[in-house]
């Protein structure tokens, strides 16, 4: 398995997404003999509207750990990535085409619209309703496993994370985005390569009650962190991980961070 150190910029050579998408293949192939991938579907190297996102006033991408079972439904594999199909491999203007077009489909909105009212504190989503477009991308694979990420086996993990963490950073030097938010265990965090710009993380926001409005017993800290992605200097936001991102908070809750969020990152502080 490779470091998770900081990686630097490819001396003398620009990077480019088309690196980014032959390496995503590369991480899918490799994964070929695992029992625990699933068949039929492709690697994702993210999901949304790219060129929306790359002129969007505020680029913000999301991150989880790797794609679900659910994006390649087994009545209809590649239902929600209409433009593939099982006996071609697309080319990479297809492939990205498919991948921009997950959210005009019909995506995994159970999962993904757990994140939306925080997206949207921020002025941002996946979909077409605000005036900045939000991306998600996996910090460990692009591969899509059954079982889960976290019900896999060791092996399966190292295989999948030689690939997946080096490509996630590849990607996001790409992507250069503005703020990335995380809802991921702790443990992940020294998956993150890119150059700190603090010492550590600090805390963004502190809620003191539940959805219900009772007092909790250990309060829900969101922290944040400055990194160097590609020479934007990228606001990083951590919530703990639960069945779904941030999914122990309110709606209201989340789109309250969201507009800290992003009043944080206009502040640079």
């Amino acid at each position: 398995m490779q470091s998770h150190s900081h990686e630097p910029e490819p001396s003398g050579q620009r990077v480019t997404l088309d690196q980014a998408v032959c390496r995503a293949w590369h991480a899918y192939d490799n994964s070929a003999e695992l029992r625990t991938r699933v068949n039929p579907s492709i690697p994702i190297l993210f999901f949304g509207d790219l060129s929306t996102y790359m002129v969007s006033p505020l680029r913000a991408v999301t991150v989880g750990l790797n794609p679900s079972l659910r994006e390649f439904p087994s009545d209809s594999p590649f239902s929600r990535f209409p433009l593939v199909d099982e006996d071609m491999r697309p080319g990479r203007v297809v492939y990205l085409d498919s991948l921009s077009s997950y959210f005009r489909s019909t995506p995994y909105s159970a999962w993904f619209n757990a994140w939306e009212p925080l997206l949207n504190g921020a002025g941002a989503s996946y979909y077409e309703s605000r005036s900045s477009t939000a991306l998600h991308t996996d910090i460990c694979s692009p591969v899509a496993t059954d079982p889960t990420w976290s019900r896999l086996g060791d092996v399966d993990r190292r295989v999948l994370e030689a690939d997946g963490v080096s490509l996630w950073h590849l990607l996001l030097r790409c992507l250069k985005p503005q703020v990335v938010v995380l809802s991921i265990a702790k443990r992940y965090l020294k998956y993150i390569g890119f150059e700190p710009l603090d010492k550590e993380w600090s805390t963004l926001h502190t809620l003191e009650r539940t959805k219900n409005g009772a007092q909790r017993s250990r309060p829900y800290q969101v922290r944040k962190r400055w990194y160097d992605v590609g020479g934007e200097r990228s606001l990083f936001v951590l919530g703990r991980a639960a069945q779904t991102p941030f999914g122990v908070i309110s709606a209201a809750q989340k789109h309250e961070i969201g507009v800290l969020m992003r009043e944080a990152y206009r502040n640079g502080r």
